[in-house]
């Protein structure tokens, strides 16, 4: 990547970055869109089933806001190299403005639909699809030798806005209702404008590379499936994003059908998990090393898909809705913590393996194994309405182990053994 002067923190570490004005700015804005990300996702939940009373729409909100990362995620990636990654930011972030201001609007003259919810899901996800290429791949670049660092403060960022954004979610739709959530989010967006706008930030890298763009896609592509360790780093990714983190749109249902919350405490319950993911964070950032992030990533997943299995017998076989709240709040709480793992080395484990000139293609193929996500999101929401929520998680979390498990018996060096990293930064 091309060198610009005076971007780089004087010290390492997360001291040296939380110095640096212009790490600070792209950190402070991702954490302010993960709030409203998270914010919308349950306010969007909760709104569906209050007008709908579906279990299959309400897992067709995350649906619809993912749809966008497989399909437009690689050629984001691609785009983040060959225009200025912070013009592209700006831009983004103006339009998903314009998007949630119309959405004000609607809410408050009374005419906002499940066909307007939609829209807004899918608008939200293409503004998502800049998160890894563009915002992501800013930080790295800006963090000099604290790549691992600046990821890792930014996945606990992250984990606290899965607490933060639920929590506010249910606040202000109790409150204030869709208006409130949309005006409030159409505030954030614009403080987020300026704090990118008057950053210096690096444009973009030296071209190492063919720049066609469909070359570009195939390229990182190929990359990806050529090499033994982005390849099962993404395929963890994959299992996760099917098998895992779908049961997050079950939340609502859980709170509003099986245990009879009112919004504020559907919104309690789903913040404890960001609470834990939070913790968990905080946690892998003091004390993992790179010898250690492989096994963190996989060994997290696994805990994580079986403490969803687990939820999924406990809200079947509880006792009254009391005891049913304590359990699954305090199921969320650990769930959290094992995500964690996850999320802390998703994106520092790509960012490492991958070579400077294909990162941004990279991240983008890494966008394309999230937005795998609106696959486990339907098959989920197919089986609650089917089955019952209970047994929709037992069946999703059990396919995704044994997925884990075939990837562990037939990788040629197990899931901890052999690992390439760069040297420690």
């Amino acid at each position: 990547m091309a060198e610009v002067s005076g971007l780089r923190p004087v010290e390492t570490g997360i001291r040296g970055l939380l110095q640096d004005p212009n790490y600070l700015a792209v950190w402070i804005a991702g954490g302010l869109m993960g709030v409203i990300r998270w914010f919308q996702l349950l306010a969007l939940g909760i709104y569906t089933y209050q007008i709908t009373g579906s279990p299959l729409l309400v897992s067709m909100v995350p649906v619809l806001y993912m749809l966008p990362l497989p399909l437009f995620g690689p050629v984001m990636g691609v785009v983040a190299d060959r225009v200025n990654r912070k013009l592209l930011l700006v831009w983004a972030t103006a339009a998903i403005l314009g998007v949630a201001v119309a959405m004000a609007l609607l809410a408050q003259a009374g005419d906002l639909g499940f066909v307007h919810v939609a829209l807004a899901a899918v608008a939200a996800g293409f503004f998502w699809t800049t998160d890894m290429p563009v915002r992501r791949r800013l930080l790295g670049d800006l963090s000099g030798r604290a790549v691992s660092a600046a990821m890792g403060l930014d996945s606990a960022t992250n984990n606290a806005t899965r607490m933060a954004g639920p929590l506010l979610g249910g606040v202000m739709l109790q409150l204030v209702g869709m208006a409130g959530v949309f005006m409030l989010s159409a505030g954030v967006y614009v403080v987020c404008l300026l704090l990118i706008v008057p950053a210096r930030l690096p444009g973009r890298g030296e071209r190492r590379v063919p720049s066609a763009l469909l070359h570009d896609l195939l390229a990182g592509a190929l990359f990806v499936i050529g090499d033994r360790v982005l390849r099962r780093i993404l395929i963890i990714t994959i299992v996760f994003n099917m098998f895992g983190f779908p049961f997050t749109s079950m939340i609502p249902v859980i709170g509003a059908r099986r245990l009879g919350l009112d919004p504020f405490m559907v919104g309690v319950l789903s913040s404890l998990e960001g609470l834990g993911a939070f913790v968990g964070a905080l946690l892998v950032a003091m004390w993992a090393r790179p010898e250690h992030f492989f096994r963190i990533y996989f060994w997290g997943t696994v805990i994580y898909l079986a403490l969803v299995l687990y939820l999924g017998v406990l809200i079947s076989v509880a006792g009254g809705p009391y005891h049913s709240f304590i359990a699954a709040s305090a199921t969320l709480a650990v769930i959290g913590l094992a995500s964690a793992c996850f999320a802390a080395m998703q994106g520092t484990l790509t960012y490492l393996c991958a070579p400077p000139e294909y990162r941004s293609r990279v991240l983008g193929v890494l966008t394309l194994c999230i937005g795998t996500g609106p696959v486990g999101f339907f098959h989920l929401g197919w089986m609650s309405e089917t089955y019952g929520v209970p047994w929709g998680l037992v069946a999703m979390a059990g396919e995704g182990l044994g997925i884990l498990l075939l990837l562990w018996l037939f990788s040629r060096d197990g899931p901890d053994d052999g690992d390439r990293l760069p040297p420690s930064p």
